[in-house]
């Protein structure tokens, strides 16, 4: 009989979500005690920083994970409803939570980019739900409010909206009504915010994230040596699983390549944007995680050989060299 390779008994392994979530919450409970103090990540809105400024101490440092399980929750229930990976529902969950685990000890608190992980990835739920439907314009609608909601935390998300506008493209449910339904969607809650800062006479709180999203530094500015490492870690296993998928894809359905190709679209830019403007997009380091993970996930269960084993196990092994180098910073 033949044996099965680490990489196939990890991903058909029925409690390796389970092994993730211990292996993140005992990096978490290293971290704690070694750092002289609670760090916090740079970056996310003046709306963020005012309505979480009071969120201190250990209800900031573990509430970053309980929200990161609500991200790898989200996760399942978008692969159950799309097959986006037909094998494990969750294996992408677990790949989610080890990197969260690995890109250190900066990105434990809570912080605006877990928010736009979040929100990102409901908003894939109605756009991906839009595939050829009779009411494509309602689920663009949605799909863009997720978004704006988002931006509200992370003001960066709606420079990524046209890219919506390209997957309705190619899930064929792009329209003109669908087109203002998502224009619509992504305006309602700055409509919300506009009543509440006219309500209480603080317009100022309205146009905030407006200036946040005007703001823009010299390119590459900020980009020192731990945020480099990070990057350069989470574009290498991007950059392998996109490969794989656009070489392999074909043998995935129609609807199931449209989906992981938007996936592979969003992730290139949200790299560009964090690349260019490291010092205001590295907030957006959760969703670059989240969307990473699904075509991880693509990658490792359904690649099969000695190469994709051997690169399976280097990803763990320099996640968590990534993981101590990132101690190591904070310490320094």
């Amino acid at each position: 009989m033949r044996t099965k390779r680490f990489q196939s008994r990890v991903a058909s392994w029925r409690y390796t979500l389970l092994a993730a979530f211990l292996i993140a919450l005992a990096c978490r409970g290293v971290a704690l005690p070694v750092l002289p103090s609670l760090p916090v990540a740079a970056g996310g809105g003046t709306l963020w920083a005012q309505a979480t400024g009071w969120l201190q101490g250990l209800p900031a440092y573990w509430g970053g994970f309980l929200w990161q399980l609500l991200v790898g929750w989200l996760l399942i229930l978008l692969n159950n409803a799309f097959a986006l990976i037909r094998v494990r529902a969750s294996f992408q969950s677990a790949v989610f939570l080890l990197l969260t685990a690995a890109v250190g000890p900066a990105y434990y608190p809570l912080q605006a980019g877990d928010a736009g992980a979040a929100a990102v990835v409901a908003s894939l739920f109605f756009l991906f739900r839009s595939y050829r439907a009779p009411s494509a314009a309602a689920d663009h609608f949605l799909a863009a409010a997720c978004l704006g909601l988002g931006s509200l935390a992370v003001p960066q998300l709606l420079f990524f909206l046209p890219l919506y506008w390209v997957g309705g493209y190619w899930f064929q449910s792009l329209s003109f009504k669908s087109f203002c339904g998502s224009l619509m969607g992504a305006m309602l809650p700055y409509w919300f915010l506009f009543a509440h800062a006219y309500w209480y006479g603080d317009l100022p709180l309205f146009f905030a994230p407006f200036l946040d999203l005007a703001g823009f530094d010299p390119l590459f500015q900020g980009l020192d040596a731990g945020r480099a490492v990070l990057l350069a870690y989470l574009f290498l296993l991007f950059a392998v699983s996109a490969g794989h998928f656009l070489s392999w894809g074909h043998e995935d359905k129609i609807r199931t390549r449209c989906h992981l190709r938007f996936f592979v679209l969003l992730s290139f830019f949200l790299f560009l944007y964090v690349f260019l403007q490291p010092q205001r997009g590295m907030c957006l380091v959760p969703v670059l995680a989240a969307c990473t993970s699904v075509l991880a996930g693509h990658l490792f269960v359904l690649a099969r050989g000695r190469v994709s084993n051997a690169f399976f196990v280097g990803v763990l092994w320099a996640a968590a060299g990534l993981y101590a180098f990132e101690l190591w910073m904070q310490l320094g």
